[in-house]
């Protein structure tokens, strides 16, 4: 399995829609999670605890642009941030089949499987080890392989 590195969708949200107004030398927290951050240079963050920087980028379509974080080293993550948001928000009300990315033109095939006695929705694409579901989390929920998933505990 290759390495990538993992940006929390709370610090990257709050950076993308905040970060911009932090200075160069600035130190700041997610208020999510907590975790610390430094603006690095302008729309780069380090994030202390492990010295990871984050640039941020934007995609540009024909009417819009779609801001994001991206790993200033060149390990992205597996799935693209705009396809994260799309199917943690619409996810598990989309129905059964084929659906393309409108941000990054990624091909992804959507299936409902049951996991834990639960119907959870399940998506696949080229390139992943195994297919990813959503899993409830507190105080949002994120992205996991299947066999990853627990159920809630509520």
């Amino acid at each position: 399995m290759s390495e990538r590195v993992i940006l929390n969708d709370c610090c990257e949200d709050w950076i993308v829609q905040w970060g911009g107004f932090y200075r160069v030398g600035d130190a700041f927290l997610c208020p999510e999670c907590a975790t610390e951050w430094r603006t690095s240079a302008p729309a780069t963050y380090r994030r202390s605890s492990d010295g990871h920087e984050f640039e941020r980028r934007e995609r540009v379509g024909p009417q819009d642009r779609f801001p994001y974080l991206a790993a200033a080293d060149g390990r992205e993550p597996r799935v693209e941030r705009c396809c994260t948001k799309i199917l943690l928000t619409h996810g598990d009300r989309m129905p059964d089949g084929a659906f393309v990315c409108p941000v990054c033109s990624t091909s992804w095939t959507k299936r409902s499987d049951r996991l834990h006695g639960l119907r959870v929705p399940v998506f696949e694409k080229e390139g992943l080890a195994e297919p990813l579901t959503i899993q409830p989390g507190r105080p949002r929920p994120f992205l996991v392989g299947v066999s990853e998933y627990s159920p809630p505990r509520d």
